[in-house]
């Protein structure tokens, strides 16, 4: 394929959604990190996890899940007073003497920094998920009678997301040290996880972020595996594929050189209308948003940025 743009997912760990079962068929190189959950027929290769997020069921094969608890409380106890009288005796011994100077311990690797950041974000997103599960239960619940008039809202201006600036920062040095190919300048991120948008919305300059500069293409999707093989075929890779690809590289070109994106963008769109839309095989047409932004003068993400349409909806934490 002839774009030399690498696509990089963002963040790092990003649970599974039923609505990437559609990346596969418009980006076939994505580089991915830790991808829990994910279906294996999808032809992503993800990261292995760091040494201390492994678990090693060999160590707890014979303890019942009641007694896990009592045995790590008893362990580190035990722990604590062999410790102390270690040290206890390393003091009567070494009485008058001088106090050897103390080994450094060895700096963090930037792959455990991420890790421990990004699960924490992990786990507050799959809570965020449940959140939206039960506020869509309560819409259907306590939708109104068919014969009452619906209320009718307007576009809102502006989304409240709270997100801590260095926060971002930390978050998007981190996925370059750990994510990033060996030509960073030809990477682009492909914001897919709920905290995402603000995060790099903070990092252009947020609040002024209703001025960025972005294009919205309108992709027909999958939601599910058998809808994701009647369009991907045996090959796995559909006939349009290819040539998808080239424009989308085209466009991120004429971002990344300050072009006017609208200009840029009227022949991916129209190959998408004409050449994917028209020959779509399935018999319902799911579209799916995505965003192209070009580049600011921010210090952070100062490229071209992907965004995928659901990714960062409504309030959101950083």
């Amino acid at each position: 394929m002839g774009s030399a743009w690498h696509i990089v997912a963002f963040p790092v760990i990003l649970p599974w959604r039923e609505e990437f079962w559609t990346l596969p068929l418009y980006f076939p190189d994505l580089k991915v990190g830790v991808i829990p959950g994910w279906p294996e027929q999808l032809p992503y290769q993800g990261m292995p996890l760091p040494s201390e997020a492994e678990v090693h069921p060999r160590e707890l094969q014979h303890f019942n899940p009641g007694d896990l608890r009592q045995w790590q409380a008893f362990a580190d106890y035990r722990r604590d007073q062999e410790e102390a009288g270690d040290n206890l005796l390393q003091a009567i011994r070494g009485y008058g003497q001088a106090a050897a100077p103390e080994p450094q311990s060895p700096s963090p690797s930037a792959w455990s920094l991420a890790w421990q950041l990004e699960k924490m974000q992990a786990d507050q997103e799959a809570q965020l998920l449940r959140v939206d599960q039960g506020q869509d239960w309560l819409q259907d619940i306590l939708k109104p009678e068919p014969w009452e008039d619906r209320a009718s809202y307007g576009p809102v201006s502006g989304v409240a997301e709270t997100v801590d600036p260095e926060l971002a920062k930390l978050r998007y040095r981190l996925w370059r040290r750990v994510m990033a190919p060996e030509t960073p300048d030809q990477s682009v991120p492909l914001l897919l996880g709920r905290a995402s948008r603000p995060l790099f919305l903070t990092l252009k300059g947020w609040p002024d972020w209703t001025a960025l500069r972005k294009v919205q293409l309108a992709l027909p999707g999958c939601r599910n595996g058998a809808e994701w093989l009647q369009v991907a075929g045996q090959a796995g890779r559909p006939p349009w594929q290819e040539k998808f690809v080239d424009l989308l590289g085209a466009l991120l070109t004429a971002a990344a050189d300050n072009q006017e994106l609208e200009a840029a963008s009227r022949e991916l769109q129209e190959f998408v209308e004409h050449d994917i839309v028209a020959g779509w095989p399935l018999p319902e047409i799911r579209y799916g948003d995505l965003e192209v932004w070009g580049p600011d003068t921010a210090p952070e993400a100062n490229g071209p940025v992907l965004c995928w349409g659901s990714a960062g909806a409504g309030t959101l934490p950083g």
